[in-house]
């Protein structure tokens, strides 16, 4: 659809990393993190029911596959690496196991077009190392729905959407990006996996660097007004 209507528009572009991800039964890990070293990064967190989430990432070229599987490829990446990272790959099975390599969307110039808006990776596609790419299409959904409901001429709404929504969604993919540079800048003169520093996501100068990208208000919110399905 977007090449259709935006023919110029670019194509993704490959971030230089591929991601492993999968949800390990065996626990409980009871503190979260991420770790940067030499040859990629680990991240763990906790879930509800007792389960682990683990994800990796390294540099590579685009396309690759281990050659004995990815739980393979993970150990031999990562299971030298400090504790609770070697036990919750040996406790791993290889159906577990998702891999993708990362790729963006280069900014676009507009998200809408007479009456057709672009939505979340559709128009900001973003690395992941925000964690915002669900959040941002919920963003798009609720402001959408918003400014719908303040305009009657839809090209209209949908021009004040782009207006609202792409300098945000374009600055938290500038970010995110940043974040994935410094990590793999890191990684490349940094220690060994095992000695690296645990970046815990709960530390304070952590969450308060986030605050542009999480101190977000719906439309409706920041006007005082109330819409059922919006603000309650």
């Amino acid at each position: 659809m977007r090449r259709a209507i935006w023919p110029q528009a670019p194509e993704p572009r490959y971030a230089g990393y591929t991601a492993w991800r999968l949800v390990v039964g065996s626990g409980p890990v009871t503190a979260g993190g991420e770790t940067w070293g030499r040859g990629g990064r680990v991240g763990i967190a906790p879930l509800p029911d007792g389960r682990t989430y683990l994800f990796g990432v390294a540099d590579t070229p685009a396309g690759r596959r281990g050659p004995d599987g990815e739980l393979a490829e993970l150990r031999r990446r990562f299971a030298h690496w400090h504790h609770p990272i070697p036990a919750l790959l040996e406790a791993a099975t290889e159906s577990a196991v998702m891999r993708h390599d990362v790729h963006e969307l280069p900014p676009l110039p507009s998200y809408a077009t007479g009456r057709v808006a672009l939505l979340g990776d559709a128009a900001h596609g973003m690395t992941p190392n925000l964690g915002q790419g669900a959040n941002q299409a919920l963003e798009d959904a609720v402001t959408l729905a918003a400014l719908l409901d303040d305009h009657s001429s839809i090209p209209r709404a949908l021009a004040a959407y782009d207006h609202e929504r792409r300098p945000r969604t374009q600055m938290i993919a500038r970010r995110s990006r940043r974040i994935g540079a410094v990590a793999r800048r890191a990684g490349e003169s940094g220690p060994a996996g095992h000695d690296g520093p645990a970046l815990p996501v709960a530390d304070p100068r952590l969450l308060d660097s986030l605050a542009p990208v999480l101190d977000w208000q719906p439309p409706a919110a920041r006007s005082g007004r109330a819409r059922p399905g919006i603000d309650g």
